[in-house]
């Protein structure tokens, strides 16, 4: 399992969710968005719209799976 940990950029409403779960289907790792004691599969968009993504939040990214590396990467990449 690879974690990190990513603090939010900037963020443009419901199509950051939208790209967050089109990100995570390109990866067969299975990847958690993590904050304040609450989880969300990345690939389900109920669940990511559930925590939300906000600017300036700080978030745990936990991949596990055959591209957990890579997927990881992505997703911190793509919310710094």
């Amino acid at each position: 399992m690879v974690e990190k940990l990513v603090k939010v950029g900037i963020t443009d409403g419901d199509r950051t969710v939208a790209k967050i779960v089109q990100l995570a289907s390109n990866y067969k790792s299975k990847v958690m968005l993590e904050k304040n004691n609450m989880a969300a599969n990345a690939k389900s968009i109920m669940g990511i719209m559930a925590i939300g993504v906000y600017e300036g939040e700080s978030f745990k990214i936990a991949a596990k799976g055959p591209d957990e590396e890579k997927a990881a990467e992505a997703f911190y990449e793509y919310l710094k």
